[in-house]
């Protein structure tokens, strides 16, 4: 079965020791033959110009790893040209990191940011917090972008079913769905079109995420839109 993961990154983390060598991050991908969106960690804990710089250069021509962007909101006015220009046809989507950068979700400095967006190109949130979700709904029902929710899990999983049921471009991503029957949760009360398979890797373990997922009771169709098929019906690639 296909595979895409939403959700990962390569570079120097900062927090704790260990290897998430753009190589590692190769290895991974290539070990389950699945592709993957990736950006530098630079762009989130340094300068988002050169970390997308980075990430293009040696994402460019990957045959696996698609670039996706990134932007820190606390540098506006600064560099909003690098959200003006994004190319949706190189990077794939953009990603903002509220809980990494100490911002949060109702920033305005971030709603000035996805204004400036592209309509085509997909936005992944990493906020997961109590209020957050519903926040970045309010946003998304101002914009035509899909958002993809990162950072819901057992604990805020209902208020992710609620902004799914009224906001229909918001998306939920699945690295924190760890919690047995999650999915098929989910399955009751939005259905499986707007789940989008996401790791966190090499921050975070590739197997626990695909596990979830594949071996979950839901059925093969169920299983292969969480992998790929929403993702290229959001985006129109095909993996």
């Amino acid at each position: 079965m296909k595979i895409l993961d939403v959700s990962t990154v390569f570079g120097f983390y900062p927090y704790r020791k260990l290897d998430a060598s753009l190589q590692t991050l190769r290895e991974i991908i290539e070990n389950y033959d699945a592709k993957a969106l990736a950006l530098s960690l630079k762009g989130v804990f340094y300068d988002a110009g050169e970390g997308n710089e980075e990430t293009l250069n040696l994402l460019r021509t990957d045959k696996n790893i698609y670039p996706m962007a990134t932007y820190d909101p606390r540098a506006y006015p600064r560099n909003i040209r690098l959200i003006k220009e994004l190319d949706s046809k190189v990077f794939l989507a953009v990603a903002f990191f509220p809980h990494v950068q100490g911002w949060v979700v109702d920033f305005a400095p971030f709603r000035l940011a996805l204004e400036v967006v592209g309509d085509d190109l997909p936005v992944i949130v990493h906020a997961g917090g109590y209020g957050e979700i519903t926040k970045v709904a309010r946003l998304g029902a101002e914009i035509e972008n899909p958002i993809i929710i990162s950072g819901i899990g057992y604990s805020n999983m209902s208020e992710a079913i609620a902004v799914v049921q009224k906001t229909e471009n918001i998306y939920i991503e699945t690295h924190l769905l760890n919690s047995p029957d999650a999915l098929e949760f989910l399955k009751k009360y939005i259905g499986t079109d707007r789940i989008i398979f996401g790791s966190g890797t090499p921050l975070l373990s590739f197997e626990t995420a695909y596990q979830v997922v594949a071996k979950s009771s839901l059925s093969d169709n169920d299983k292969e839109k969480i992998f790929y098929k929403n993702w290229e019906e959001l985006k129109g690639v095909r993996v």
